[in-house]
């Protein structure tokens, strides 16, 4: 009887942990999308690993910059005579030889190539910092406006419900007139397309929900199959204080695509001076020190005996070389050319992206302030539709109003909430889009 009651208790238990588990929906709100957005988004995850890596080029370039060439050279030689005749030099007889060196040099000129390296390296770095700036800001716009328009979609969902809920009432009340041949047929077929349309219409919203929900999930690394619930506190109020002036001022200053074409152009300017020094020729100073040791397969011979020719010799050696390649010259004004050429186009570049800065903060500040004159007009349209709401339901409850004139007015109430809704949450989009447009990764508008 005991197991009976355990396996039945078993059984339950884990009936409910699946239906738990079936139906469980995480709850989220903007703030706690944007933290998952920024911790698994692999997008930004890329970029982070490139930024280190451009640490590291920094290190391997600070290395070239202070260190000089340094190598160690060991050779062994064995020599065998074939045959000679007449006074031969004794480098030419039998013997085996080793030499060991340890040579350190330093191309002066290089210094200026080695520099540039060092500060491209810094720039790349840089580079790679404000292109995660700007997947940063990119990622929360994305993720806003896709937060917002879920529930904008919501909303529209229940819009039309309500409505649907209204046209069916309509389309029974138009057959229950045909049958007592108050109306044509026609009016009851105009009633049915009215109905199916709007069907139509949430069909469609569905389908916008499921896209926007699904990217959602993806900007913020959920899988597909999770259940997502979006949380949402309208503020208290709703005001944009800033002028034009001083958004447009603020994103010159903070976007990053501006930022990169201006590392970008002194990268190339570095170039420019890298291709110009070496126009002159190269200047090597170094230092070697030499293990050197011969050894003979016979003895030497002399007026005065035999004698041994083997010997060992240590030695320093220091020089100075200088090399000019001519066939390069050719070659380095036209890379000259080349970044000059390039510098101009970067310059272009910065001009166009001022444009389109300027032309995003326009239309995004001009959606913000369009959208506040909405709220404040659709609230007064709520509360109108509120008032006459009441009336309607206070005439029918003393029977001197119809359940249609209800109806009505309860459709009326419910559009004018969707569209105070609508206008709240394009206030939050045009916001959301403005902000980017600004380069605000995160926090309210300065």
């Amino acid at each position: 009887m005991k197991k009976v009651i355990f396996l039945l208790l078993f059984f339950l238990c884990s009936f409910l942990c699946l239906e738990f588990s079936i139906g469980y929906a995480i709850q989220l709100d903007l703030k706690t999308c944007i933290q998952m957005g920024l911790k698994y988004n692999p997008k930004l995850k890329a970029d982070l690993y490139t930024e280190l890596s451009r640490s590291e080029d920094i290190k391997t370039a600070l290395i070239n910059l202070l260190l000089p060439d340094m190598s160690i050279n060991r050779s062994h030689q064995k020599l065998m005579s074939v045959g000679s005749s007449g006074a031969v030099n004794e480098d030419y007889l039998d013997q085996t030889s080793d030499l060991t060196s340890f040579d350190i040099s330093k191309d002066i000129l290089s210094l200026f190539s080695n520099l540039s390296e060092y500060h491209r390296a810094k720039l790349e770095k840089k580079i790679a910092e404000y292109q995660k700036r700007l997947t940063t800001i990119e990622l929360i716009k994305d993720i806003s406006t896709t937060f917002y328009n879920i529930l904008k979609v919501d909303e529209d969902i229940k819009s039309l419900n309500d409505a649907i809920v209204h046209l069916r009432v309509n389309f029974d009340y138009a057959k229950a007139l045909f049958n007592k041949r108050l109306i044509s047929y026609t009016d009851v077929l105009n009633a049915k397309v009215d109905l199916e349309d709007v069907k139509q219409k949430l069909s469609i919203e569905k389908n916008k929900k499921n896209y926007f929900t699904n990217f959602l999930k993806t900007l913020i690394g959920l899988s597909p199959d999770e259940k997502i619930t979006l949380r949402y506190k309208k503020p208290k109020a709703y005001t944009f204080e800033k002028s034009y002036e001083e958004c447009l001022s603020y994103a010159f200053k903070h976007r990053p695509e501006i930022s990169i074409l201006e590392f970008r152009r002194k990268i190339y300017e570095d170039e420019r001076k890298t291709w110009l020094s070496r126009i002159l020729p190269s200047l090597r100073v170094g230092i070697n020190y030499n293990e050197y040791s011969r050894d003979y397969a016979e003895l030497g011979r002399s007026m005065f005996g035999y004698y041994d020719r083997d010997f060992d010799i240590s030695y320093w050696n220091s020089y100075v070389s200088m090399k000019w390649e001519l066939n390069s010259l050719p070659r380095n004004f036209f890379q000259i050319k080349r970044t000059k050429f390039v510098i101009k186009a970067i310059d272009k570049r910065i001009e166009d992206s001022k444009n389109t800065i300027r032309n995003e903060v326009r239309t995004y500040y001009l959606s913000v302030k369009e959208a506040l004159k909405r709220i404040t007009t659709t609230k007064i349209a709520l509360k109108a539709a509120e008032e006459n709401y009441k009336q309607a339901e206070e005439k029918f409850r003393l029977l001197i109003g119809s359940i249609s004139e209800v109806l009505e007015a309860q459709e009326r109430l419910t559009r004018a909430r969707a569209n105070y809704s609508q206008a709240i949450l394009d206030f939050q989009i045009s916001l959301a889009n403005l902000k980017y447009a600004m380069g605000i990764r995160k926090g309210e508008i300065p």
